[in-house]
């Protein structure tokens, strides 16, 4: 039994690493999604102990991450941590997710339920009582197995370990449909439905299995437990796909755009010493998508380069880039370029106790460095070390990964607004002012810069968009990973963000993927993957409405934890009180020598 119960935990997660986005699949399979969990689903049901569930699940966990993100380990020094750690803790999150699951069907707070019945965890150490109502816990299995599993992908992708890959709702990147109830739900509206799915499939295979399915009456009860949970699943298909056809059917006007050139130079800026080559490239490359807007009988309003192109901190190596690189300095070529820049690189943000940002750098059109915006959510054993500060961690981690500092986090949410286009009935137009003085304020736009993974957190966005941000305009560093899938993994978790807060998802980065995505999820321009290149982008500014996911963030998943909190509460009421009459106990063990009898 063992044996079969880790082998379903094991494809579980294989199956789960083939949804999301992968080499073979670029976009991943909603549909392999909603069978995914099917297996573990089957292997826990099976299980009689919160030890054999909590490694149930930790398999799943750690089959998915390895299998899914092992492009980690080109990390470079940093690959013990980001590959070696975050799999050992997205396998304890989940191995902890094991637990809840189990938790309703022990047999006592901490021992093992029902050892030895057929079937697993059994149905009477899942009834409790409220008051003189006996409730089975059992009928509701699969709603709770969906619940566990959106607190799992919550919490592996909240707070400062987060890490929100390897969720099922990546897979759901190329089914806008479903997709579209992101605005209410977040993405966790979507992993529930995959799940329930799943857990729905596998009630239905453990009772056609079942021989006794066919030919005793006492299956009739599981036989309605199992046809409810199939009209609930088609009921959340419905309401989900015809939400999706009424939002991707939804006008709702573009009220200004913006000209940009999104630059992408696929040079990995680890494989240099210096910067100049990746300088050099992305001028060149900047300079031909102004020209091409220029063809086009437009003028460029924003020039966006990656994140890390620049080595050097700012302020105090300004002067440095008025001179290199030497056949034509930085700064000068802004200034020729007449475009204003954002550009990823260090800000210095107190030297003498060598506190530095990875930040987004703005120079306006005559070259002069105006402001940025530094990373505020820090990658973590990478980028960020807790207790650098102390010498003997310096030491360790020196002796260890070679590296002994990190960034400091930016600490403030920055907007930049950039000059655009007004925009009526679809068309620019030139706004021509009667008042001397009056500038095109209406035109302007609001842009916030999330660097790296920063676009994958709804914590670091969502304040973005309530400060009033127009669109996203991501700038990342992804080509170490070398990898195609990493690619893709990110720009699909990335791309709900669009769909959350109704806005424009704008990602310049140094390898892909390069694109602008629209208020509804869907891709309107991208470039090719590894390839050097310039995407000029009409990214369109959208009348600015609120959504239920940007009013109240994360409430699903936090409606959730607390129902199983309340479960909890009553369950230990019931392990631990005296609920129950002499009467009561009797027809209990009554109950359970006939289950014995019957088995």
């Amino acid at each position: 039994m063992i044996i079969f119960q880790v082998f379903c935990a094991l494809f579980s997660g294989i199956l789960t690493a083939l949804a999301i986005p992968n080499e073979f699949s670029h976009f991943g399979s909603a549909f392999i999604a909603f069978l995914a969990l099917a297996p573990l689903y089957i292997a826990a049901k099976s299980s009689f102990s919160y030890k054999k569930t909590a490694l149930l699940f930790a398999l799943d966990a750690l089959s998915c991450h390895l299998l899914s993100s092992y492009w980690l380990a080109n990390f470079k020094d940093f690959a013990i941590f980001t590959l070696g750690a975050s799999a050992f803790g997205t396998a304890c999150i989940e191995a902890m997710a094991g637990c809840l699951f189990f938790f309703p069907f022990a047999g006592g707070l901490g021992g093992a339920s029902g050892r030895g019945l057929k079937g697993g965890l059994a149905d009477e150490n899942s009834r409790f009582y409220i008051g003189r109502t006996s409730f089975s816990f059992d009928s509701y299995r699969v709603l709770y197995f969906a619940a566990v599993r959106v607190a799992y992908e919550w919490a592996k992708s909240t707070g400062f370990l987060a890490y929100p890959w390897g969720v099922l709702s990546m897979a759901a990147f190329d089914n806008k449909l479903l997709a579209q109830s992101a605005d209410i739900f977040g993405v966790y509206g979507l992993t529930f439905l995959m799940a329930f799915g799943a857990g729905t499939l596998a009630e239905l295979i453990l009772l056609i299995k079942d021989r006794r399915f066919w030919r005793e009456p006492s299956f009739r009860r599981q036989k309605g437990v199992l046809a409810c949970n199939a009209k609930c699943l088609f009921l959340m298909l419905s309401l989900a796909s015809c939400y999706g056809a009424y939002r991707l059917e939804e006008y709702t006007p573009v009220q200004k755009t913006l000209n940009a050139v999104l630059v992408q130079q696929n040079k990995d800026p680890w494989a240099s010493s210096d910067d100049n080559e990746s300088i050099k490239i992305s001028m060149k490359l900047s300079e031909e998508g102004i020209a091409e807007f220029s063809r086009q009988g437009k003028s460029a309003d924003l020039v966006v380069w990656s994140e890390a192109v620049l080595r050097y901190g700012f302020p105090h190596s300004e002067q440095r880039y008025s001179y290199l690189p030497q056949e034509e300095p930085l700064l000068s070529f802004i200034k020729r370029m007449d475009v204003p820049f954002i550009i990823g690189g260090p800000y210095i943000i107190d030297a003498t106790k060598r506190k530095y940002a990875n930040a987004a750098l703005v120079f306006d059109r005559t070259g002069a460095f105006k402001g940025y915006y530094g990373k505020s959510h820090l990658v973590p054993f990478a980028e960020v070390i807790p207790g650098v500060e102390l010498p003997w961690v310096r030491n360790i981690m020196g002796k260890i990964a070679g590296f002994s500092n990190g960034w400091t986090a930016g600490g403030q949410y920055n907007l930049f607004e950039i000059q655009g286009q007004k925009r009526l009935e679809g068309q620019a137009v030139k706004i021509v002012s009667l008042i001397e003085g009056e500038s095109e304020k209406n035109a302007a736009v609001r842009i916030a810069n999330p660097i790296c993974f920063e676009d994958a957190f709804p914590d670091i966005c969502g304040p973005f968009r309530k400060a009033g941000a127009e669109a996203f305009v991501n700038i990342t560093d992804d080509s170490w990973s070398k990898t195609n899938s990493a690619e893709w993994q990110h720009f699909a978790v990335a791309s709900f963000r669009a769909i959350e807060y109704r806005t424009s998802l704008v990602r310049a980065t140094n390898a892909g993927v390069t694109a602008v995505v629209d208020n509804k999820g869907r891709v309107l321009q991208s470039l090719p993957l590894f390839e050097e290149g310039c995407l000029c982008a009409e990214i369109p500014v959208y009348e600015w409405r609120s959504t239920v996911y940007a009013d109240f963030c994360n409430w699903f998943p936090h409606l959730l934890l607390l129902l199983a909190a309340v479960l909890a509460v009553f369950k230990a009421l019931e392990l631990r009180g005296p609920s129950r009459t002499l009467a009561q106990c009797i027809q209990a063990e009554l109950r359970a020598i006939e289950f014995y009898f019957i088995d």
